[in-house]
């Protein structure tokens, strides 16, 4: 069975269909240069490459660029079980500077019910073909909408 069969990878309905609405329908994540990097149900990554205008003024990576990542993918991680979803809060912690040439976070879903998602993100920085760790959060993400997954939403589609 392939990857995109068994409802894994960036082929996959689900991959598709986050990129759909996650990116190409969303003007500020596309200005951001978010490329989905991974995806599986629950747990997702993206990245984007940390340009001279995502850095302050230490040239790292703005906590506001990491805070982006961190929440985007949580969002992304929840929808890929949940379907449509919006962020309810979410806490971040910066663990280092961020500085190299690409940015990524992964986010995996700790638990789905059905009027909350926790997921957890995690950001990094990859220098010299190096990855370091340097943001991780927690995020209450709350499904809305009729439609409870996103398999369904895919079946929909093609009907």
């Amino acid at each position: 069975m392939s990857a995109a069969a068994d409802g894994n990878g960036l082929d996959s309905p689900g991959a598709k269909l986050l990129r759909e609405r996650g990116l190409e329908a969303s003007a500020f994540t596309r200005s951001m240069g978010t490329r989905l990097r991974s995806f599986a149900p629950g747990r997702v990554e993206i990245e984007l490459d940390l340009r001279p205008d995502l850095t302050q003024h230490h040239g790292q990576a703005h906590g506001a660029g990491l805070g982006y990542l961190a929440d985007t993918v949580s969002a992304w991680a929840a929808a890929s079980v949940a379907g449509d979803v919006v962020t309810a809060e979410y806490k971040l912690n910066f663990l280092t500077a961020a500085r190299g040439e690409l940015l990524w976070a992964r986010g995996e879903v700790l638990r789905a019910g059905r009027r909350q998602v926790i997921v957890r993100a995690d950001v990094y920085a990859q220098q010299g073909g190096q990855d370091i760790h340097v943001a991780t959060s927690l995020a209450t993400v709350s499904p809305v909408g009729a439609v409870s997954s996103v398999d369904e939403k895919v079946t929909d589609a093609a009907q």
